[in-house]
């Protein structure tokens, strides 16, 4: 008796609290493919693949359902933050879909990424890079933005994760990386963790 907003929230509701069920992740993974996800919405399938992926719950076949559907409404009523968090949950759950991901880099551009939040710029650059799918005007666009925004709204975490994912894609960006140092010594390199600080270090020696 669960409606598409019913199984997805509870997906989600479980992944946010990090409660394992992989008996209820698989039985909402098989009801959602039953359905073929026709009365998800777009918000219920980002939200489900961003649950799944979390959760660290393996469902090739949902992926590949919620992939289908997503790429054949053409993404339009995606939100800027659905669109960057559908990204990033294929990403992280290493489903490889190269016609979902063609499709994020087209309506993020198409868009001019004027709606995305700084967190969602450095998400979507994160998940191409982690995908390995190459998106030069995609990229090219997130550096655009960033730099016009100064980066100000990037918190050491986007900055980090912004800059290794430019340095793994290897797509060159001397403007965006010199905002990214700029903005680093301003904020203090104490405030980097070594994890944040390693990997920040590994993006310019990379770039060159």
């Amino acid at each position: 008796n669960f409606n598409a907003q019913a199984l997805s929230n509870t997906a989600w509701a479980f992944a946010t609290a990090g409660y394992e069920a992989p008996e209820l992740f698989n039985a909402i993974s098989a009801e959602a493919v039953r359905r073929r996800l026709g009365n998800f919405t777009e918000q219920n399938l980002s939200n489900t693949a961003w649950a799944f992926a979390t959760a660290g719950h393996e469902a090739p076949e949902l992926f590949h359902a919620i992939s289908a559907e997503a790429v054949r409404r053409r993404l339009g009523g995606f939100n800027e933050q659905a669109l960057s968090n559908t990204a990033w949950a294929f990403a992280t759950a290493g489903h490889e879909a190269p016609q979902l991901f063609d499709a994020i880099s087209a309506e993020a551009v198409r868009r001019r990424l004027c709606g995305f939040k700084e967190q969602e710029l450095s998400n979507a650059a994160w998940a191409f890079a982690t995908a390995g799918h190459e998106a030069p005007e995609l990229f090219n666009a997130i550096s655009a933005e960033a730099v016009r925004r100064r980066l100000d709204g990037f918190n050491l975490q986007h900055l980090c994760n912004t800059a290794w994912a430019f340095a793994t894609v290897d797509h060159p960006s001397p403007e965006l990386f010199n905002a990214i140092s700029a903005q680093a010594l301003r904020r203090g390199l104490e405030n980097f963790n070594a994890q944040a600080l390693s990997n920040t270090a590994w993006a310019f020696a990379t770039a060159g």
